[in-house]
């Protein structure tokens, strides 16, 4: 369904509801079934600089399930380590010596960490830590994660990127909460009521697909008497 499709659906029952405030709403619309049904997953690329720990996440993430570097999964790092050997502007210390290709990825300050186990450790202040950050510059950093689609812009022609089966879900949305805030249109509670609970519904609905492995089915592991 195009963005034009879907706005002349919400004009049905908000006529007074121009283009440029329903685009907004639809955007509004898409973050949230995003973050509620996790329906979308994207990939983002980044490059290994030697020495530097931190990446910055596309803000269109959500959350992350997979990071690898130059195509090996790496896993996650619980907590993090105690010797931090990059500055939050980015200008970190020089590449260690001793480094491994045992790699790990942790979450801090909404940015991605790369560390790897050193051979030895590194010590500050009488600290001691036996990772450091990534040594070798020109690797792949992909990050697989639950994210948000692109916004909407002024092109009617545009189809959200939500699977296409979830679209009526923004219309639901939009039209709920024109019911709630009024404006060109009267305050309806029960028309919000109707709408949001059309679009929750919708919500569940993708959850189960997403959860499905994006096939439309689920597995039920039901327990069995012998």
């Amino acid at each position: 369904m195009t963005q034009g499709q879907m706005i002349e659906l919400i004009q049905q029952h908000h006529p007074g509801m121009g283009e440029t405030l329903i685009r907004l709403n639809l955007n509004r619309a898409q973050d949230d079934f995003c973050t509620q049904a996790e329906t979308n997953k994207s990939t983002f690329t980044d490059t290994s600089v030697a020495g530097q720990r931190y990446y910055d996440l596309n803000s269109k993430v959500l959350h992350i399930t997979e990071v690898q570097v130059n195509d090996v999964s790496i896993p996650r790092l619980i907590g993090k380590p105690i010797i931090d050997d990059d500055e939050h502007t980015g200008a970190g210390l020089s590449a260690g010596a001793n480094s491994t290709n045992d790699r790990f990825w942790y979450i801090d300050s909404a940015r991605l960490g790369i560390v790897e186990k050193i051979a030895g450790v590194t010590t500050r202040y009488d600290k001691v830590s036996d990772y450091q950050s990534i040594s070798k510059a020109g690797l792949e950093i992909r990050t697989f994660a639950i994210s948000k689609v692109i916004d909407f812009t002024s092109s009617l022609t545009s189809s959200s990127k939500i699977p296409e089966q979830f679209h009526d879900a923004l219309i639901y949305k939009v039209i709920s909460e024109g019911y709630t805030l009024g404006g060109t249109q009267e305050v309806r509670p029960d028309m919000a009521t109707y709408f949001d609970r059309k679009y929750l519904e919708m919500v569940k609905k993708g959850r189960k697909f997403a959860r499905g492995g994006y096939t439309g089915k689920t597995t039920i592991i039901r327990a069995t008497d012998f």
